[in-house]
């Protein structure tokens, strides 16, 4: 029966290879005399007595065996223990690791051979990438429920104070339009996280195809008109020249309608939002300027963060700081990229996408 243990496999392992070394050396020595009695002549052997070298062979073989097989296996059972002592350590610590306790890291043994090295740390990255992991989700938890507590608080008051009084149908009006609106803002929020579970579970139904990336932008833009006019902001799309992308055109126009909508929103009165078409080499890009209050250098990756809010945004944009996120997810889902560039008032974004070679 095979043992079930690394120590009882090598030492099974050396104590069979001793004994067919001693069983080949013994039949060779054996041979070789047999041989050389063979060779001597009739008359040496008459007068020789009985030669018992090979009985001799044999039992000194009998007797080495035992104590041969005994050095094997106990030689195999001190190396392993010793070369696998760490990977014991490795087991007990990594046996007590649990959810709140990611943090901990296996120490790596001094004189460990380079293979368990090589475990430990592996498996040290493994625990830093699931304790990044389980954080951002323990972070995106609290965030979603802060997101979604608010505009539920302000309808249930809402309702509750139109309920408490008599009110007028204009009264009535007012209350049931501010509640569609904080419902449509849940309902945007919800969206958002839906789709950012199913991009997380690899889930969003990409279908790429060779699209001109500068109608994409224009009919994207094309709702913001009535906002920029509103706002009094000038939008200027520079997307005349055809531009060819491999990209699903309705998550990329989804992409380029949440960086002009950010645009629109942080620019003010007055102000100017530029978005511009064109190819670099394997890339098509969309670029997306403001004149806004622009990113901090120190925020230029956080903006991407799920809920994160700049000081501009918490100062009094509406929005849930899934924009951007939502944005990048649907870039880097089609071998893309979205980042922010570091620009001198306002803000700059660069949505990159690949570049199609069979369009038109």
């Amino acid at each position: 029966m095979r043992p079930k243990t690394l120590r009882g496999r090598l030492a099974l392992f050396y104590a069979i290879a001793l004994s067919l070394v001693l069983g080949a050396f013994a039949a060779t020595v054996y041979a070789v005399i047999e041989a050389e009695e063979a060779a001597e002549s009739p008359l040496i052997k008459a007068l020789e007595p009985p030669d018992q070298t090979g009985l001799h062979l044999l039992i000194a073989l009998a007797a080495a065996l035992p104590v041969a097989l005994a050095v094997a296996i106990g030689g195999a059972v001190l190396v392993s223990r010793r070369g696998l002592a760490p990977l014991d350590d490795v087991v007990k610590i990594a046996g007590g690791i649990g959810t709140e306790s990611l943090d901990q890291r296996i120490p790596e043994r001094a004189g460990s051979v380079e293979e368990i090295a090589r475990l430990v740390r592996a498996l040290n990255g493994m625990l830093e990438r699931l304790d990044r992991s389980v954080a951002g989700m323990r972070r995106f938890t609290a965030d979603a429920s802060h997101e979604l507590r608010t505009p539920l608080a302000t309808l249930l008051g809402e309702l509750e104070i139109t309920l408490r009084h008599d009110r007028s149908p204009a009264e009535l009006r007012g209350a049931v339009e501010s509640t569609l609106e904080h419902l449509g803002r849940l309902s945007r929020l919800v969206d958002g996280l839906l789709t950012l579970a199913r991009s997380d579970a690899g889930g969003l139904p990409f279908t790429p195809e060779p699209v001109d990336l500068a109608e994409l932008v224009r009919a994207a833009v094309e709702p913001y008109d009535a906002v920029a006019t509103a706002r009094e902001i000038r939008l200027r799309v520079d997307a005349s020249a055809p531009v060819a992308a491999f990209a699903d055109p309705l998550w990329t126009g989804r992409a380029i309608a949440n960086l002009v909508d950010n645009a629109c929103k942080f620019t003010p009165s007055g102000g100017e939002v530029t978005i511009a078409v064109r190819a670099e080499g394997p890339r098509a890009l969309v670029e997306v300027r403001d004149s806004g209050p622009g990113v901090p250098d120190a925020d230029r990756e956080r903006i991407f963060e799920r809920f994160f809010r700049g000081p501009a945004a918490r100062a009094g944009a509406e929005g849930s700081g899934l924009g951007l996120p939502l944005a990048r997810e649907i870039a880097r889902s089609q071998g893309g990229d979205l980042q922010a560039l570091p620009v001198t008032g306002g803000a700059a974004f660069v949505l990159a996408l690949p570049v199609s070679r069979t369009f038109g």
